[in-house]
């Protein structure tokens, strides 16, 4: 098992984010477990075109080359979607 399928079965149990934090509380749940990973927000859209309906993404990047992945439509009721584990290239 990858870190990204280990860290993607925490975060979709990971529900409670109080707004007044900075940092996201399952961040801290992934860094007390000891797991070593970098943090990207971005968008997928269209490459040079402004697009109010892109798509938010978030992912998590870990040590051993395994990805978490995230993401919402701006205008989705549903919020964000489950996280998904990508798994290391080698």
């Amino acid at each position: 098992m990858c870190d990204a399928e280990a860290a993607a079965v925490l975060l979709n149990r990971c529900t409670v984010q109080r707004s007044e934090q900075e940092e996201p509380v399952y961040l801290g749940v992934l860094r007390e477990g000891k797991l070593s990973f970098k943090h990207e927000l971005g968008f997928v859209g269209l490459h040079d075109v402004p697009d109010a309906d892109s798509c938010r993404t978030e992912s998590l990047i870990f040590a051993d080359g395994s990805r978490a992945l995230r993401v919402s439509a701006e205008q989705s009721e549903g919020g964000w979607t489950q996280w998904t584990a990508l798994q290391p290239l080698h």
